[in-house]
C-alpha cells in the first residue's frame, strides 16, 4: 500500500498541468488556509468559533462541487469513460466530506465534561469496541473481496452512540473500522481504505443518539417497544449509511469484476454485492437490539449509565457558569 501512495503514479495529480491537478493543489492550500484561519479564531475570538467553523465547512463543500462540476464537464469533453469520471467527482466530494464530517462532529459535543464524566465514556468506548471486535470474528458468511456476515458485531457500536451520543459514538465507530482494516485489510486505494474501513464504520454510530432523544417524547408506547424501535432504527440509517460507503467505494474501485458476476454495469454489481453481507449484518444487529431492550434490567443498566454521564455534563456546566460569574466580577 505504501509503496503505491509513493509511486509515479500519483505524480499527475498533483500539477499545475490539467484541472485535476490544479483543483486537488488548490484544494490543498485552501484547506490549510482554513485550518489556519480556525486556530486563530479559536485562540482569540473562541465565541466566534462555531460561525467561522460553518463559514468554513460552506467553502469547502463550495469549492468541492465547484469542481466535481468542472471535472465532469471536461471529461465528458475528453470522452473518458463513466467510471473516470465518476471516480474524480467521488474523490473530490468524499475527501471534503470526510473533513467536513469530522469538524461537524467535534463542534456537535462542545459541552465541558468532569473528570468522572469522560472516563466513563472512554472506559465505554474501549469495551464496546472490544466486544464489536471480538464479535467480528464469529462469521456467517464471509464475501471474496471484503465484507462478512458477523454475530450481533455493530450492536455494541450502535449502544455505546444510544448512550453518549452522535460525536462519540462515531468516533468510536471511526477506531472500530481501523482495526477492522487491520483484522480482514482489502485495500488498493487510499480512498477506498476511508471509505470501506473507518468511514463505513463510523456511520453505524452517527444516529444512536438521535433517535433515543426523538423517542424519549413517545410516552404512550412501552418502555421496552419504544427503546428497542430508537435502537434499532439507529442501527437501520447506520447501516444504510455504512452501505452507501461501500457501494460507492466498490463500484469505482472493484467496478472491474463486474462482468466476471455477470453485470454489465459496475454500479449494479457494486449494490448487489454489498447488499449480500451489510443488510443481513445489519439485520442481526438490529434483532440483537428488540432481544436486549425486552430486558428491563438491561434497560435499567444503560439508563443508569446515560442519566450518570449527562449529571455530569450539567455538573461541569454548572461549575463552568459559575467560574464564568466569578471572572466577570
Amino acid at each position: 500500500m505504501f509503496n503505491y501512495l509513493l509511486g509515479a503514479e500519483y505524480e499527475n495529480y498533483f500539477n499545475f498541468k490539467d484541472l485535476r491537478g490544479i483543483s486537488l493543489c488548490v484544494g490543498l492550500i485552501l484547506l490549510a488556509v482554513m485550518i489556519i484561519a480556525l486556530a486563530l479564531v479559536y485562540a482569540f475570538k473562541r465565541d466566534n468559533m462555531k460561525k467561522a467553523t460553518i463559514i468554513c465547512i460552506g467553502i469547502a463543500f463550495g469549492y468541492a462541487l465547484g469542481i466535481a462540476i468542472a471535472n465532469i464537464v471536461t471529461d465528458f469533453q475528453a470522452g473518458e469513460t463513466y467510471t473516470e469520471k465518476y471516480q474524480i467527482l467521488l474523490i473530490a466530494l468524499f475527501a471534503v466530506l470526510i473533513i467536513g464530517l469530522f469538524v461537524v462532529f467535534m463542534m456537535i459535543d462542545t459541552k465541558k465534561h468532569t473528570g468522572r464524566a469522560h472516563t466513563t465514556s472512554i472506559v465505554y468506548a474501549a469495551v464496546c469496541i472490544a466486544l464489536s471486535f471480538g464479535l467480528s470474528y464469529i462469521r456467517m458468511f464471509k464475501a471474496p473481496y471484503g465484507g462478512s456476515i458477523t454475530l450481533f458485531s455493530l450492536l455494541p457500536l450502535a449502544l455505546y452512540s444510544y448512550m453518549f451520543g452522535i460525536r462519540k459514538g462515531v468516533m468510536c465507530g471511526f477506531i472500530y473500522g481501523l482495526l477492522q482494516s487491520v483484522q480482514d485489510p482489502w485495500v488498493v486505494h487510499p480512498i477506498q481504505y476511508i471509505l470501506d474501513y473507518p468511514l463505513a464504520f463510523a456511520m453505524v454510530g452517527l444516529c444512536g443518539g438521535i433517535f433515543r432523544k426523538l423517542f424519549t417524547k413517545l410516552d404512550k408506547l412501552p418502555d421496552r417497544v419504544r427503546d428497542g424501535i430508537a435502537l434499532s432504527l439507529g442501527i437501520l440509517a447506520g447501516v444504510c449509511l455504512r452501505y452507501f460507503c461501500h457501494v460507492i467505494s466498490g463500484a469505482v474501485f472493484f467496478g472491474e469484476y463486474a462482468a466476471d458476476y455477470g453485470f454489465g454495469s459496475a454500479w449494479t454489481y457494486s449494490f448487489t454485492y454489498n447488499a449480500l453481507y451489510v443488510f443481513p449484518d445489519g439485520a442481526i444487529s438490529i434483532l440483537g437490539a428488540f432481544l436486549i431492550m425486552t430486558s428491563a434490567y438491561f434497560r435499567k443498566q444503560i439508563y443508569n449509565v446515560i442519566n450518570a454521564y449527562e449529571a455530569g455534563l450539567k455538573k461541569a456546566k454548572v461549575n463552568s457558569e459559575e467560574n464564568s460569574a466569578e471572572n466577570n466580577a
